[in-house]
């Protein structure tokens, strides 16, 4: 389904891989990996669940396969031109890891990559690709959960969903394991993911009750994210227990920014500035992990890192004009956005019923009043 894009929401998505980006280059936001993942993933809930909710609206009913194929539609193009081009660049400065880069990569391409890493496999430069596995196994679980929510839970969905989302914070702020497994799980990682679909169930149930949203500022979350992303600390071995309560601090973050951007006039993140990093967002978050981790240029420094970023906005800037604009217009020609044989019916169903009952208040309106 075609909707407008909020550039204050693209700003979001700009500053949450602008943060990735600092941490991964060395500069001083400690955590900024943690912080920018994890408003990535409350933002992923927040728009996704949208979707399904208006799908939903206006059809009475979800096609599951033209939602994943509309992702499938949005991911997959960008994620082969890296996986194409990475051979390219370890033949180049690492030929000694190529024999390894065909499971890497069919790793990531079925986004396992998170699950493979928890099993104890490098994944080399696609190391970074776990995000992406942690958002497509959402894509695939949610919306199949989320039917049934709706269909056989409506008046209580919004609850059920805040209760799922309370017991995966608990559960990822309080649940020991390996740090590998605690970072990079799915199951450590819903709470985010699924804190941004309680908010759009809320905001979908206020605006069906006609109650207008006051308007937030983004400032001071965006404000409290970014210091908070400069918290310093030891070492990640040693600090690792802060890492899941930092999380947990950072989601409700997010979401209040989230909520700004939704309600208000988002000024500081609908900048210029913020919507080109988030209109390139995903190429370049693909891009400047594997750049930096290979050994391109030499061994890692600041200087170093910080050109290879600049090579990596100019790669996805490419990739967003030359692959991803021009595959996203292929969702009207696949029909994508069209309604499916069932949704069609219902529409057709509920139009019908409206005429009837249009066509029965106009025969009553026309019928002559009863004599006294």
């Amino acid at each position: 389904m075609q909707h407008s894009r909020n550039r204050d929401l693209d700003g979001v998505r700009g500053l949450a891989v602008l943060l990735v980006v600092a941490a991964h280059a060395g500069l001083p936001v400690r955590w900024g990996g943690l912080s920018g993942v994890t408003l990535f993933f409350v933002l992923s809930g927040y728009l996704i669940t949208s979707l399904l909710v208006r799908e939903h609206d206006r059809y009475g009913a979800i096609s599951l396969w033209r939602f994943w194929g509309r992702r499938a539609l949005r991911l997959l193009p960008a994620l082969l031109l890296l996986l194409a081009a990475v051979p390219v660049l370890l033949a180049l400065t690492d030929p000694g890891h190529l024999a390894a880069y065909p499971w890497q990569a069919l790793a990531s391409l079925l986004y396992v990559g998170n699950y493979v890493r928890i099993a104890g496999h490098d994944l080399g430069v696609l190391n970074h690709l776990w995000s992406l596995s942690v958002e497509e196994q959402f894509y695939v679980v949610w919306p199949t959960v989320f039917v049934v929510v709706v269909t056989w839970f409506r008046a209580r969905a919004l609850s059920i969903v805040l209760a799922l989302a309370g017991g995966a914070t608990f559960y990822s702020v309080w649940t020991k394991g390996a740090a590998i497994r605690l970072d990079v799980a799915t199951e450590t990682n819903a709470f985010a993911l699924l804190l941004g679909a309680s908010l759009a169930l809320a905001l979908a149930e206020l605006g069906r009750r006609e109650i207008a949203l006051p308007h937030a500022s983004p400032l001071f979350p965006f404000l409290v994210l970014v210091a908070l992303s400069a918290f310093p600390g030891h070492s990640m071995e040693v600090d690792h227990e802060l890492f899941r309560p930092l999380g947990a601090v950072f989601a409700v973050v997010a979401l209040w920014l989230v909520y700004a951007a939704v309600s208000g006039h988002a000024r500081l993140v609908g900048s210029r500035f913020m919507v080109f990093f988030g209109t390139i967002s995903y190429a370049f978050y693909l891009w400047h992990q594997a750049l930096i981790n290979s050994r391109l240029l030499g061994a890692h420094t600041l200087g170093r890192n910080l050109v290879l970023v600049a090579v990596a906005v100019v790669v996805a800037w490419l990739s967003w004009v030359l692959v991803e604009r021009p595959t996203g217009r292929l969702r009207s020609r696949l029909r994508l956005d069209e309604p499916s044989g069932r949704q069609a019916a219902a529409l057709a169903a509920r139009a019908q019923a409206q005429a009837q009952a249009t066509a029965g208040t106009g025969m009553r309106s026309a019928a002559p009043a009863a004599s006294p």
